[in-house]
């Protein structure tokens, strides 16, 4: 009976088109998940080895088809209603999961072509992390859906969590295929076994196919034929373990720094924190239990009157009000400021018909588009449109905006228990707390923030989805960039089964799911430190420099390396003089010690 290690060598199609399905269906989620995403790569790696050498490209179209139908069937449920007929939406799902499924191929199959050109080990190590990270970089930039369906995870990081403030995704991207060379590495090697290991095979070439160089391709004897017909193949790894162990001590590393760093939320009651709070207005009107029809604007201002007496910042869910006119705009948000306290602002998520063409040519007329304004008693202070159309069902109907978000500050004066000269410094004896905002779809990008001048405290996101599964999909999504940025997100979805939470700072977990309003406590540290984090002034281009300057130099350490073990020819020859002439001067001057050459004649 052969044994496990065995299988991949004498059916490799079998094992590797089981196995990569069926991690598919859990790494690629509409929440891809960091360790099954790992070893769903390793597979893949390992199958490319016996793909490519052998040019068995209908085995490659089987996986491309297998994988796609895992994400088919991880994201159906969510997809079904997605568009305006099942039919439609099935098609853009399928369209959607082979696109995906064949660029991480060919980013696999890149990497493959690559190692053999840098031809070192050390190179290997680094160079398909790199190839990995940048191609979904290139994907993320391209797509009008940002990083969502992409295989790039957003849970279950563990301790590369920080890395978003240094890298953004780039960095979790790369982590996630360096791990995948690890072990890939590792099970390549058990599966070829040590080399005095015997695998029973069938006459035919070997099938796992490495770099050359100091990580030569897999020696093997020549095929020995046995009494029942088959063949032994001995196969002899020579790979040194030197740069597989240097990768793995550089992850483990990376993973150092958070468990010297608090991952909890900051205190809301210190004498050195700013606390304020905020509050997700989702009203559900209903008689006797019965739902009465989705709230409108009446409902989310008696919802909000309720809500401000215990938060600063009550904020509406996306499209939350819909105006048909300039005049109907102006009326709502004057009825609004009148029923509204002094300090308190609202963040009115609406829809608006846009009624003509705009001088820079970016609205159109005739179509809607998606805004977000904070309303306070005197007026709006802060404003701010969608940018990314979710495709289809926005982008034949809306017209997107291409003006980045801006900043608001808000003055917070001092709470009940505090004098003013206690709470700040004259002259206006207040604290200020710096806004910004996104809109749902928006978030699916690391450039959401981009050119932002200072790091804001809080950023407002309002929201609506459609499906329990994309609502938290797009709420890893905006966590994801609070915490490139160092901030917190207000996540308000007002979708059917949408979640709404606060997150960042140490806040992970959801309020709620589904309609239902609610108010928080939050707070920052005082004096609030408006540094930027690394990656929101570097950005994604500066990331991938990052990693491909560190395949670079682990491409000159094998060189270096290489040549100077190269014993016949080079710098590896002259070390090898150099270190034979000291040692035979040492040998030398040990037998005139010995002969007592070196006493005094007198």
């Amino acid at each position: 009976m052969p044994s496990i290690a065995s299988l991949p060598i004498q059916h490799p199609s079998w094992t590797y088109l089981t196995l990569a399905p069926i991690l598919a269906l859990g790494a690629l989620s509409p929440t891809p998940s960091l360790p099954p995403l790992v070893l769903l790569l390793a597979i893949l790696r390992l199958h490319a080895g016996t793909i490519v050498p052998r040019r068995n490209w209908s085995g490659g179209a089987k996986q491309i088809i297998l994988i796609t139908l895992s994400i088919a069937i991880a994201h159906a449920g969510s997809s079904l209603h997605a568009l305006s007929t099942p039919s439609i939406s099935l098609f853009v799902l399928a369209l959607i999961s082979t696109v995906t499924t064949v660029i991480a191929a060919s980013a696999v199959a890149l990497g493959y072509y690559l190692e053999r050109a840098f031809r070192t080990s050390w190179a290997l190590a680094t160079v398909f992390p790199a190839t990995w990270a940048t191609a979904w970089a290139l994907v993320e930039y391209c797509s009008p859906i940002g990083q969502l369906a992409t295989w790039s995870p957003v849970v279950q990081v563990g301790g590369y969590a920080w890395l978003r403030h240094v890298g953004g995704q780039v960095a979790i991207n790369w982590v996630v295929a360096a791990w995948a060379v690890v072990f890939a590495d590792a099970a390549g090697k058990w599966i070829v076994g040590s080399s005095d290991e015997e695998v029973i095979v069938t006459a035919a070439p070997h099938l796992i196919s490495v770099a050359e160089d100091d990580f030569p391709a897999v020696e093997v004897t020549p095929p020995t034929p046995n009494a029942n017909g088959t063949t032994t193949t001995s196969h002899e790894p020579s790979r040194s373990p030197s740069s597989t162990l240097l990768l793995t001590g550089l992850l483990l590393a990376l993973a150092v720094p958070s468990y010297f760093t608090s991952d909890l939320p900051t205190h809301v009651a210190a004498p050195n924190v700013t606390p304020f709070g905020v509050a997700c207005a989702l009203p559900f009107p209903m008689r006797n239990g019965r739902p009465l029809g989705p709230p409108g604007l009446d409902d989310y201002i008696a919802e909000s009157r309720t809500l401000q007496s215990s938060a600063q910042i009550v904020l509406w869910p996306e499209s939350a009000v819909h105006f048909q006119s300039r005049n109907e705009r102006e009326d709502a948000f004057n009825k609004t400021q009148q029923r509204m306290n002094r300090g308190v602002y609202y963040g009115i998520g609406f829809d608006e018909i846009v009624h003509e063409d705009s001088a820079d040519g970016v609205w159109r007329a005739g179509m809607r588009r998606n805004g977000l304004v904070l309303l306070s008693s005197e007026g709006v202070v802060f404003e701010y449109y969608k940018r990314h159309l979710v495709p289809i069902a926005e982008s034949f109907s809306m017209t997107p905006s291409n003006e980045r978000p801006t900043m608001f500050t808000m003055q917070l004066k001092a709470p009940r228990g505090w004098s003013a000269p206690s709470w700040a410094p004259g002259p206006n004896y207040t604290r200020p707390v710096d806004f910004t905002a996104s809109i749902c779809l928006d978030f699916s990008t690391s450039s959401s923030f981009a050119g932002l001048p200072s790091r804001p405290a809080l950023i407002l996101a309002p929201a609506r989805t459609w499906h329990t599964s994309i609502g938290l999909a797009m709420w890893e999504q905006a966590k994801a960039r609070a915490e490139e940025q160092g901030s917190m997100v207000l996540w308000c979805d007002g979708g059917e089964g949408g979640v709404s939470g606060v997150a960042g700072k140490g806040m992970h977990a959801f309020r709620q799911v589904g309609p239902g309003s609610w108010s928080q406590t939050v707070s920052i540290p005082w004096p609030f430190d408006q540094r930027r984090t690394v990656f929101s002034v570097v950005g994604t281009s500066t990331a991938l420099g990052v990693v491909w300057a560190l395949a670079g130099l682990f491409w000159m350490a094998g060189v270096v390396r290489s040549t100077f073990n190269d014993r016949d020819h080079g710098a590896g020859r002259a070390t090898v003089r150099i270190v034979r002439s000291i040692r035979a001067a040492v040998e030398y001057v040990s037998r005139r010690d010995r002969r007592g050459e070196t006493e005094p004649l007198l």
